[in-house]
């Protein structure tokens, strides 16, 4: 609809939503926000609002409508999670004040990127905005990675050289929401399975090298961005992240000083799958419950900002030893210490959350009680600093990270003390939520405002006691002060004392028992009470933007304060937990050992029953004459993938700089962590469970360096027998032969063993032992050189509760089987032959001799049977199957 054809208002409504045509535009009128157009049909569907219409009725019908302006915040909320962007449009000046149309502009647009308020952020992670931009032609393939976590004012970057890094490092982000350049379509494509969590949007146009540049230097300073990141893909993605942020803040000026430039290559890489199986920072089950993933059980952090710190270095252990042994040194000096320990986490629980309170100030959008939570904060530095001066450890300061540039001892850290007094002095202890609520500034800070607050509070005393002065001064002892909504406030005199009048004081009116007068000094009182509550509002508000701007100068003090904090509230909590659980510092080095001893998986561990859990030594190495493939047997249940889940977690665990959960370790370091555990599918996308294995094999196969530790559970088993026994033998190879890497394959397939006799000493059998006795059967979960004998595949079904009849007639098939009978139907089997020991008798690919058929199935299945375990209805169930079976020919 033509502008021209529009009133007023909805042409100030139409210019607004053409400058954010891709949002939804919600557009302040009096007490509501209100929706037009397609925007109202989408909100209303949505949020559950009910579509209403301007013009209901007529050609120019306009869809309509809205949520209340005190309630917004929960609306936006909701649509941020949905994935929509919402342009805020305020009126920009007080409608009682202005004469005809109320300027309107869009304050603010906000996305599921950029934090709306608090409600809508995760204190306990990262809440980042994230870019992908293509490289330059002369990097073709790779590509430019940003993350803005605007609640916390930091800018990251770096370059992936290829589609498989990009994605990997986008899972670790984890980003709200994803910015896409059009050279970069490909990431988006093939982002995994997290997409459904991510809001994804394509940019029709994005900056150019100069153009993002000249972002960065106008948002950093000349050259900055150049002089940190290298890399022109990387700085591009910066750039655009800028971009959005500059556009949600309408021109505010943005809280970010630096851009950090990382490489992938200081990281082990984590991709997507290896975080899921190993369940780093969720379950895998349904819920996604963080509570029983790695995270859940060593998340001891005392403040927000150290839980985002622990959750980044688990998601991003580090490559380099010397980095990784200086963060082991502060873990030990907590370990040694509880009583440092101890104190200094009681006293890191009254930290708030001072980085985001930070950015808060930068961007004036703190409350009273964001002032009071600094102060708190604040408060805490002075006794942390004592409680880490008594370490008796002379070499505290160096494991801390606080040592001078020059070698020379420096403070732990900055006590704040400026910004500490004055939130004292300024800020009362209990705040309303508002300014505009009165009460913020504390009594004493401000002469005219104390004036303006004694006026409001005690308006009444300050008239006797100018009565009295007035009385005394004119010796007019029946002088009275009165007030009247006509004439405001007036000193009456009765007629007989009319005469004793100062001649400054100024006739007001005649009644019939005398005379009303004002003067000056009653005039000014008037004056100051009918406004002291206005000017004590206007006082306030005005002492409080200062303050705020006065504090926001600091911004960067508190953000390095803070960073310093969580420092030492990650390893103090890494202290605590390896304290608590009773872990060892392992010695990391640049070798390619990786020797576990007593080994426990940290999760598992602690839900399991008091006791029960089994400790297993792993001794691996990628140098000569070192086993450097482990081949797992044994049955399922046992603990093989639990046993190769903990070493890669102690992997992971050791390389971010924590203790492991073991009595000794030696790890070397590694460069990834791949993993293929587990049956799931994605249909979705149209693949199947043996797709989804075959996909994450061929990703391992690909991207596993000599470096690497690559753990595989059962390939293979989508498909059939020699299908499944081909491809795992194929693979098993190839990491042995080709790879050479670090690596635990997992399997039930037992012709695979012979290839640890082929490749032995680099390739060894091992097994997790269990024993059948009387039927049932007992789990060791013990490691054990040599090969399993057995998978008591149809035992497990039985703990499982498949019914006796199916145990019983699967029993007897497969002591048929085994002996190398033919199938039930009377074809040949497949299966070669094994005997009871579990050795082959055949060669890998060799038919297998023909075999007399079985006599009676139902006698072999008869005898199977446990009675002891039949119910009735399995009974007759068992009566009819024996039955069907003596029939058949």
């Amino acid at each position: 609809m033509a502008k021209a054809s529009q009133t007023p208002v909805m042409r100030q409504y139409l210019t607004a939503k053409e400058a954010h045509p891709d949002a939804l535009l919600f557009f302040r009128m009096g007490d509501f926000y209100e929706l037009f157009f397609e925007d109202a049909v989408t909100a209303a569907r949505v949020l559950d609002l009910t579509l209403t219409a301007r013009n209901k009725g007529a050609p120019d019908e306009i869809p309509m409508a809205g949520v209340p302006h005190h309630a917004a915040s929960g609306y936006v909320q909701r649509l941020l999670e949905q994935g929509f962007r919402v342009a805020i449009c305020e009126q920009m000046a007080d409608p009682s004040t202005v004469k005809g149309i109320v300027p309107r502009e869009v304050v603010r647009v906000v996305s599921p990127g950029i934090a709306y308020d608090d409600a809508g952020i995760d204190a306990r992670r990262n809440h980042y905005l994230v870019s992908v931009s293509l490289g330059a032609p002369e990097r073709a393939g790779a590509f430019g990675i940003a993350a803005l976590d605007l609640s916390t004012g930091e800018l990251r970057a770096c370059e992936a050289p290829d589609v498989a890094l990009a994605l990997a490092e986008l899972v670790r982000l984890d980003p709200r929401e994803l910015l896409v350049a059009p050279d970069a379509a490909a990431v988006a494509e093939g982002l995994p399975a997290t997409r459904s969590r991510v809001a994804v949007r394509s940019l029709v146009k994005a900056p150019d090298t100069s153009m993002a540049d000249a972002i960065l230097d106008a948002q950093l300073g000349v050259g900055e961005a150049k002089a940190s990141c290298p890399s022109a893909a990387a700085r591009r993605a910066a750039a655009q992240c800028l971009a959005a942020a500059r556009d949600a803040e309408a021109g505010r000026p943005l809280p970010i000083a630096r851009l950090a430039f990382y490489e992938l290559g200081d990281m082990l890489v984590l991709d997507e799958a290896t975080q899921a199986h190993l369940e780093l920072v969720r379950s895998v089950d349904g819920d996604g419950d963080e509570r029983r993933s790695l995270l859940g059980q060593i998340d001891e952090t005392r403040t927000p900002a150290g839980a985002r710190l622990l959750r980044r270095r688990l998601l991003a252990p580090l490559t380099a030893v010397a980095e990784i042994r200086r963060r082991q040194d502060g873990v030990a000096l907590f370990v040694a210490h509880p009583g440092v320990r101890a104190e200094l986490r009681e006293r890191l629980s009254e930290v708030g959350d001072v980085e985001r309170l930070a950015v808060k100030l930068a961007l004036d959008r703190a409350a009273p009680r964001d002032l009071v939570a600094l102060r708190r904060s604040l408060s805490a530095l002075p006794l942390l600093v004592a409680t880490l001066e008594s370490c008796p450890e002379p070499d505290a300061r160096e494991a801390l990270g606080v040592v001078g540039e020059k070698g020379g001892a420096e403070p732990f850290i900055d006590p704040c003390d400026d910004l500490r007094d004055l939130l004292s002095r300024a800020v009362s202890d209990e705040p309303p939520v508002r300014v505009t609520d009165g009460g913020v500034v504390r009594d004493g800070f401000d002469r005219a405002l104390d004036e303006a607050r004694d006026l409001t509070r005690s308006g009444q005393r300050v008239i006797v006691e100018l009565e009295a002065r007035l009385r005394e001064s004119s010796g007019i002892s029946s002088l009275k002060l009165r007030f009247t909504r006509v004439f405001g406030w007036y000193m009456e005199v009765t007629r007989s004392q009319v005469g004793k009048a100062p001649h400054d004081w100024r006739r007001k009116q005649t009644i019939a028992s005398g005379e009303r007068f004002t003067c000056d000094e009653l005039d000014a009182l008037a004056d100051k009470l009918a406004h002291a509550e206005e000017r004590a509002a206007a006082r306030e508000a005005e002492l409080y933007a200062t303050l705020v701007r006065d504090l926001s100068r600091h911004a960067e003090r508190l953000r390095t304060v803070s960073g310093r904090l969580s420092t030492w509230d990650v390893a103090s909590t890494l202290a605590e937990v390896a304290h608590r659980d009773d872990w060892a510092r392992p010695t990391v080095d640049d070798s390619l050992e990786l020797v576990l001893s007593d080994a426990r998986h940290p999760v598992v561990e602690k839900l399991a029953a008091a006791g029960r859990f089994v400790p297993n030594d792993v001794s691996l190495g990628a140098g000569e004459g070192r086993p450097r493939l482990f081949l797992i047997t044994g049955p399922n249940m046992a603990g093989k993938s639990t046993l190769m889940r903990q070493t890669a977690l102690a992997v992971i665990l050791a390389q971010m700089g924590s203790f492991v959960p073991a009595a000794a370790a030696h790890l070397g370091i590694v460069d990834r962590v791949l993993t293929r555990v587990g049956a799931s599918d994605n249909l979705s996308r149209g693949e199947s469970t043996f797709m989804v294995e075959m996909k994450e094999t061929a990703n391992v196969l690909r991207r596993a360096t000599r470096r690497s530790l690559v753990v595989l559970d059962e390939i293979g088993r989508g498909t059939s027998t020699y299908d499944g026994l081909s491809i795992a033998w194929a693979v098993a190879e190839h990491l042995h032969d080709a790879i050479a890497c670090r690596a635990m394959f997992a399997t039930h397939y037992h012709e695979l063993t012979e290839l640890a006799a082929s490749r032995a000493p680099t390739c060894e059998n091992w097994s997790v032992s269990a024993r059948e006795h009387d039927g049932q059967l007992v789990f060791f979960h013990k490691l054990q050189p040599g090969a399993a004998s057995r998978s008591y595949g149809v035992a497990c079904a039985r703990l499982a509760g498949v019914p006796e009849p199916v145990l019983a007639r699967a029993r007897a098939l497969l002591e048929e089987l085994e002996r190398g009978a033919a199938l039930p139907s009377g074809a040949p089997s497949s299966l070669r032959a094994r005997t009871r020991a579990g050795r082959p008798q055949l060669g890998l690919f060799e038919a297998a001799p023909p075999v007399p058929v079985a006599l009676s199935p139902a006698l072999d299945t008869l005898r199977a049977v446990d009675i002891d375990r039949l119910t009735p209805l399995e009974a007759l169930q068992l009566v009819a199957s024996l039955q069907r079976m003596a029939r058949e020919p």
